[in-house]
């Protein structure tokens, strides 16, 4: 259908009609008539026209008339949101007449221009909006705090802070909302006094959680001393703090001592009193916090919160860290009637590792079937061997994975009597039992089991000889080859494979003929083991018949496992077979093909990675990022710089950005510096920059230098994080910096580094 009638259809009564017409009207990039729908009154066909518009680059004209419609239609509710829709999603520039219609005289176009600001992600908007602060209209500086804390502006911490002590309820709550994205620890000081009144607490003990740093602990923990005390945002912020603290600095553990040594008497009682009644959503950070705190009457509170799922596992870390003083306590919970409650606190005693555990335990085994592996394995991890009869008692039990779990725990007690139980083990009428007893006697390799090992090679029972072909190869005994070899000959298609896995520890040559054969097995996961375990001894022969199998095997797992070896082996013959599969309708094969191609470090095997790195679907980009930060060599910065800078998918830039700080060359790290300027990758890249290496401080300290403020700052916490004495010497550069935040990040960083400030209450 052609555009007249498209638009047409765009006034149509049915929304169906109009529905359909846009959609066409989007693929077309038709713009004139897809902002005409932006003004349609159903929201699906407005949202479709603000996708389409949103998908093609800026034709002449359009912002000047998404701006004429915002200062004709502001009224229009649907139209206005779809107009802001548009700017905020697409790459037109519209920054420079969006300030200017926020220094123009209708209040509410200037309250739309700073709503959309706020949305844009550019920190050019930040003078504008600064000076927006100062506007007549109250609703227009609420708009305008609002979009200083969606821009994530350092530079407007010292204005917003000024607004705490203003006195003015509707703009007090924005600003520190706005603070609180912001970040910036250094605020903390203007909002601790916000704690004593009784309107703005909460707001302002969350702002505390989401900026502050070691000082806020002691104005929190005395806060529960109040009657009214906001106990679960209290709770909240202080785990707040000590992940920020922990993932800056690894000392997490600091915030906690702090913590119980700050709480009161009173604090204890208001957490513990919280517990019981506490919303799911509150539940965790409340229990992490009575978790810091020392005690028998705080272990017997959390103990009987284990059944609540939301705050299982903060529980659990907080009563392994009281050790063994809350055994006793753990134990009389293994009645609780709730299996995951029961579970729990097996895998808890496991952890303590405290023996008197052992008889309870020991119990379970005989009485409580659904906890079989959890207790074998708490079991393993205390090591008494008191366990050793209890558990040889079930190496014939019926399920898989719990004789796995009992073989685990006895390899663990390494008992003395073993290796002759093993021997007597190996020719019992059980044959789950002959099965566990060739694992453990294979691991370990005893004298007494050798000859019996190679003889249940030829058990009736297919398990056992699958278990035995695993092990023998671990023995230096030269029978180990002509039974594999035997196996490989006549046996079923479950021993096979074992065999084909086990060729990998024997010598390559004698292994070769054996693989080779092997990949014309009948049996697919055969094929799929010689693919795989031909890559892993490399013997470069191999890649013609690898090529085969890559090609036109039946079974897509051994064309993938064939792509796997192919890549171990490498080389320009590899890169030959693998490129073109890069194109594969089949997505798995085209991974296959790029995780392969990673492996090669010929110089052949980067063009197909930076084309898998433009590919349109997604996924084959994550592969290809991962492929280039394994194989990593000259041209693999830059492209995974400019997939960080263009591609649209949110994860890629992510997976770009952490590949960039893997590789960790000098190129790499310039680039994460660079990208700190983009406040939505801020923390990932200075996360990235501070988990560098004493080498690489050098790299990172030159963006000290660097002429974006932002880009400045966030070196400063990225070199703080380090830890380390060079990195805090060359963070001192920053305490003459041109800019006040940056030296003002810097004094706070390094007095964290050296010791910090206290702040109090002011009641």
């Amino acid at each position: 259908m052609n555009e007249p009638a498209l638009t047409q259809k765009l006034t149509s009564p049915d929304e169906a009609d109009r529905y359909r017409a846009v959609q066409t009207l989007a693929n077309q990039g038709a713009v004139s008539e897809l902002i005409l729908a932006l003004r349609d009154e159903s929201w699906r066909v407005r949202r479709d026209a603000v996708n389409g518009l949103a998908r093609h680059p800026d034709p002449p004209g359009i912002i000047v008339t998404l701006l004429k419609m915002l200062r004709e239609q502001h009224q229009d509710i649907g139209a206005l949101n779809s107009v802001i829709a548009v700017m905020a999603a697409s790459n037109v520039d519209v920054i420079v007449p969006l300030v200017e219609l926020l220094a123009g005289d209708e209040a509410d176009l200037r309250i739309y221009a700073a709503l959309i600001l706020g949305h844009q992600q550019d920190l050019r908007a930040t003078p504008a909006l600064l000076n927006a602060l100062d506007d007549p209209d109250a609703n227009v500086r609420f708009h305008a705090i609002e979009a200083l804390g969606r821009l994530r502006a350092a530079g407007a911490v010292e204005q917003l802070g000024q607004l705490l002590a203003s006195g003015d309820f509707f703009l007090i709550f924005p600003a520190l909302e706005a603070l609180s994205r912001i970040g910036e620890a250094r605020v903390a000081s203007q909002v601790v006094p916000l704690l004593a009144d009784p309107l703005l607490r909460a707001a302002a003990v969350t702002t505390l959680g989401a900026v502050g740093q070691t000082e806020v602990v002691e104005p929190l923990a005395a806060l529960l001393d109040e009657p009214q005390a906001p106990v679960n945002e209290i709770a909240a912020a202080l785990t707040a703090v000590y992940d920020r603290y922990d993932s800056q600095f690894g000392e997490g553990t600091h915030i906690a001592d702090r913590t119980a040594q700050a709480i009161s008497e009173t604090g204890l009682t208001r957490l513990l009193d919280a517990l019981p009644n506490a919303p799911a959503a509150s539940l965790p950070d409340l229990a992490r916090v009575v978790g810091w705190l020392e005690g028998a009457t705080t272990a017997r509170a959390l103990a009987q919160i284990l059944s609540q799922p939301a705050a299982r596992r903060e529980v659990v870390e907080a009563l392994v860290r009281h050790g063994h003083h809350v055994t006793d306590l753990l134990i009389t919970h293994l009645q609780d009637p709730d299996a995951e409650t029961r579970q729990t606190v097996v895998l808890a005693l496991g952890r303590i590792g405290d023996p008197t555990a052992v008889p309870a335990l020991i119990k379970l085994l005989a009485f409580d079937s659904d906890l079989l592996v959890p207790t074998a394995g708490a079991l393993a991890q205390i090591g008494d061997r008191r366990a050793f009869e209890p558990l040889l008692e079930l190496l014939g039990h019926p399920h898989a994975v719990v004789r796995q779990a009992v073989i685990s725990a006895i390899n663990s007690l390494g008992h003395p009597e073993m290796p002759a139980r093993a021997a007597h083990l190996l020719q019992d009428e059980n044959p789950r039992v002959r099965e566990s007893a060739a694992r453990i006697a294979g691991y370990f390799g005893y004298d007494e089991c050798v000859d019996l090992l190679f003889a249940a090679c030829r058990d009736a029972d297919a398990a056992v000889r699958q278990a035995a072909v695993e092990n023998i190869v671990y023995l230096e005994d030269e029978r180990v080859v002509p039974t594999l070899t035997a196996v490989l000959g006549e046996d079923e298609a479950s021993v096979r494979q074992a065999a084909v896995r086990a060729l990998v520890f024997v010598e390559p040559r004698a292994a070769w003929p054996l693989l080779l054969a092997a990949l014309e097995d009948d049996a697919t996961w055969v094929r799929y083991f010689a693919a795989r375990v031909l890559g892993q001894i490399g013997f470069v022969e191999a890649w013609q018949p690898l090529a085969r199998l890559a090609q036109a095997d039946p079974a897509f797992q051994v064309r993938v496992a064939a792509m796997e070896g192919l890549g171990a082996l490498g080389g320009v013959t590899a890169v030959t077979v693998l490129a073109p599969f890069i194109e594969a309708e089949e997505p798995d094969l085209a991974r296959a093909a790029v995780t392969a191609l990673g492996q090669v470090a010929h110089p052949a095997a980067l063009p197909p990675l930076l084309s898998a790195l433009r590919h349109d679907r997604p996924e084959l980009r994550l592969h290809a990022i991962s492929a280039l930060e394994q194989r990593g060599g000259q041209g693999t910065a830059g492209a995974l710089q400019w997939t960080a800078a263009t591609d649209e998918d949110e994860s890629v830039v992510q997976a770009a950005l952490t590949a960039l700080a893997e590789l960790g060359t000098a190129a790499a790290v310039a680039a994460l510096v660079a990208f700190t300027a983009n406040p939505a990758r801020r923390e990932l890249c200075v996360a990235a920059l501070a988990g560098l290496g004493e080498t690489q401080i050098d790299w990172v300290a030159r963006g000290l230098a660097h002429e974006k403020t932002a880009v400045r700052r966030a070196v400063v916490d990225a070199l703080a994080r380090m830890k380390h004495p060079y990195a805090t010497e060359q963070l001192k550069q920053a305490l003459q910096d041109e800019d006040t935040a940056v030296r003002l990040a810097a004094e706070s960083a390094l007095a964290v580094l050296g010791g910090s400030s206290e702040l109090t209450i002011d009641n």
